[in-house]
């Protein structure tokens, strides 16, 4: 009993002691005042610091060998001044570049024996090709494209999308090579009793991100909805991807002006599809990109 009149008299002075704070907060002006200017203050803070700053800094650094091999157009499909004829001309400027730079791309890995990956926006198509011949095509389902590359002049995006990108690392929910387990039978007779039966596929949910050189990231996910019973590779692979957004964010925060800050493109494709282009992409695979 005594135990629990103590524990009321706890809580009753605990309440006793919010209801003061605020009695007192309400008769002092100048700490509402002061309260306030931190409040609308913070959320400016973090958005100039973690994202103006941040964005207006961020450029894709493109090798020396490319800005040799590339002539940059000085022109900008955002020039300020002229007139729709003139706006109309340099857009049909940029996008020949544009296309000149995406087969100049693609040309330089016909000559080679492995498979590559082409990514279309224009098209919202996805495929695997192996010298100039497309393999596997999937049709993109959802494209979303991080706010970024808006921010980029095409002086400095053009020479960063003339050269493949070759993938350093990924991070996916399902294995990049299955393997199936058995029993070596003791006999033939054990050997005939066997299943013969090919294996069931795996049926994880397929979510997988490719990190490329140049700080492009592409992030793929399947748009079928989850199977039930196979969501924990899932959990953990957002979980971590949760991890590695707070680490970007935070690396923003310590230094706003860097300017290896990755490009994000995420894709939603069919569950079978993205099972396929994630096996079949070779280990340290080229993509070309055309925007």
């Amino acid at each position: 009993m005594k135990e629990v009149l103590g524990k009321i008299r706890i809580k009753n002075r605990y309440i006793d002691n919010v209801v003061s704070f605020f009695r007192w907060f309400r008769r002092n002006r100048r700490i509402q005042v002061i309260f306030l200017i931190l409040v609308f203050a913070l959320p400016v803070f973090l958005l100039i610091y973690g994202i103006v700053i941040p964005l207006k800094h961020s450029q894709p650094s493109p090798s020396s060998s490319v800005n040799n091999l590339i002539p940059i157009d000085t022109a900008s499909n955002r020039t300020p001044g002229l007139n729709d004829d003139q706006l109309e001309a340099v857009k049909r400027i940029t996008q020949k570049e544009n296309e000149k730079a995406f087969q100049q791309s693609r040309l330089s890995l016909v000559r080679k024996d492995s498979i590559y990956m082409i990514l279309n926006i224009p098209d919202s198509m996805l495929q695997l090709e192996i010298k100039g011949v497309t393999v596997k095509r999937a049709r993109l389902i959802h494209i979303d494209i991080s706010n970024r590359f808006s921010l980029i002049s095409h002086e400095n995006l053009l020479p960063w999308i003339s050269e493949p990108f070759t993938l350093e690392r990924d991070l996916a929910t399902i294995p990049k090579s299955p393997i199936v387990v058995k029993q070596a039978p003791k006999d033939t007779i054990e050997a005939a009793q066997m299943s013969t039966k090919p294996p069931l596929p795996d049926s994880t949910n397929v979510f997988f991100t490719f990190y490329f050189d140049r700080n492009l990231v592409l992030d793929v996910e399947q748009d079928d909805p989850l199977s039930k019973g196979y969501t924990d590779k899932v959990r953990t692979y957002r979980n971590m991807k949760r991890k590695e957004s707070r680490r970007s964010v935070f690396n923003l925060l310590r230094n706003p002006r860097q300017t290896d800050q990755p490009l994000l493109i995420k894709l939603s494709i069919s569950e079978v599809e993205a099972r396929a282009i994630y096996r079949a992409a070779p280990i340290n695979t080229r993509l070309v990109l055309k925007l």
